[in-house]
C-alpha cells in the first residue's frame, strides 16, 4: 500500500535525534527539533529552512495563541519560547533525578500542554518517569508513572480518547479522557508492535485513525480507531520518529529520524533526514495553547 504514499520531499538534515514536528497551519511552516542537538527547525513548501538554538534540549512543544511564542517541554521544565527572538519565560522546571529529561508533549484539543518523561538507563537504572499534564496555573498534574520513554502521545477527534506509549513496551495505549477536566482513566492495550519495532510520535488523521513512526523498523504504520492496521509506509531512515500532517490542505505525511545509537557503518545518508510524502489522507490542524501568557 505504499504507493498510495509519494515521496515528495526530502531533506537530509543529519539530524542526531530528529522529534516533535507539526505543522503550522496559520504560517504556514513546519517545525521540528533536533533534541540532542540543541536546535528548532522552521522549514516551508517555498523550501526556506532555519535553524534556530535552544537554551536547552527541546523535547517538544506546541503552538500558541501568537505564532511567536512556542510553548515547549525542555530537557528540566517547561516553558514559553519565543525562537526569534531567543527569549525564554520558564514556567515549571522539574526537580528531575540525573539522566531523567522530559520527551514527547502536545496540546491538548482544549488547549492543555502535556508531555512525559524519558529515562537514560545508562545514567539512572533506579528511577522511572511520568506523564505530566500543564495546566492553565502552570502547575502540574502528574496523571501516570513507572514510564520510561513516553511517546505516541494523542488524542481522538472528539477527545474521548487519549492514546499513549511507553516505548520500550512495545505497546500503544489508549484512555478515556474527560475533556473539562483533563483526567485521564485506566489505560488498556490498543496496538502491540514487532519485535524491533518501537513506537515513537503519532497523530491522528481527518478518519480519526492514528500513524505510528515505530523507531528501529523503517516503518510508519496506521491504525483503525479499532485497532486494525490499514498501511504500512517503508521509509528510507532505519530509525523514524515522529509523524504529522501538513500543507495548505494538511495532505503531507511529515517524517522525523534520528541516527542516535546506530553504529557508524549502519548509517546512511537518509538517517536523520524529514521526509514528506503526498497522501490521499488529510491531518487535523494543531491545537493551540490556551495558557495566558501572564502565568510566565
Amino acid at each position: 500500500m505504499n504507493n498510495e504514499l509519494i515521496l515528495a520531499h526530502q531533506l537530509l538534515v543529519n539530524n542526531t535525534l530528529g522529534e516533535g514536528v507539526i505543522w503550522d497551519h496559520r504560517t504556514q511552516r513546519l517545525y521540528w527539533t533536533d533534541i540532542l542537538q540543541n536546535k528548532l527547525y522552521c522549514w516551508d513548501f517555498d523550501g526556506n529552512l532555519q535553524r534556530y538554538p535552544c537554551p536547552e534540549a527541546l523535547a517538544s512543544f506546541g503552538f500558541t495563541d501568537d505564532p511567536q511564542w512556542l510553548i515547549c517541554a525542555f530537557a528540566s521544565g517547561f516553558a514559553f519560547f519565543n525562537p526569534r527572538h531567543q527569549e525564554v519565560r520558564w514556567l515549571n522546571q522539574l526537580n528531575l533525578p540525573i539522566g531523567v529529561r522530559l520527551n514527547d508533549g502536545r496540546v491538548d484539543r482544549q488547549g492543555r500542554f502535556w508531555a512525559g518523561s524519558l529515562v537514560d538507563k545508562t545514567q539512572n537504572k533506579q528511577d522511572s518517569g511520568s506523564l505530566y499534564r500543564l495546566n492553565f496555573d502552570a502547575s502540574i498534574s502528574e496523571q501516570t508513572r513507572d514510564v520510561h520513554i513516553a511517546n505516541s502521545l494523542c488524542w481522538s477527534i472528539d477527545s474521548k480518547k487519549v492514546y499513549f506509549a511507553d516505548s520500550p513496551k512495545r505497546c500503544i495505549q489508549t484512555a478515556s479522557f474527560d475533556a473539562t477536566s483533563g483526567n485521564i482513566g485506566p489505560f488498556q492495550d490498543f496496538i502491540h508492535t514487532d519485535r524491533s519495532a518501537f513506537p515513537d510520535g503519532a497523530c491522528i488523521d481527518s478518519e480519526g485513525c492514528l500513524w505510528s513512526a515505530q523507531w528501529g523498523s523503517a516503518t510508519v504504520k496506521r491504525y483503525s480507531p479499532q485497532g486494525s492496521l490499514l498501511l504500512t509506509l517503508t521509509v528510507p531512515c532505519k530509525q523514524p520518529s515522529c509523524v504529522s500532517f501538513a500543507g495548505e490542505n494538511l495532505q503531507y505525511l511529515c517524517v522525523t529520524s534520528a541516527w542516535q545509537d546506530l553504529k557508524e557503518t549502519q548509517i546512511s545518508q537518509y538517517d536523520g533526514g524529514l521526509f514528506i510524502y503526498k497522501t490521499p489522507y488529510t491531518g487535523l490542524p494543531e491545537a493551540l495553547c490556551k495558557m495566558p501568557m501572564s502565568a510566565a
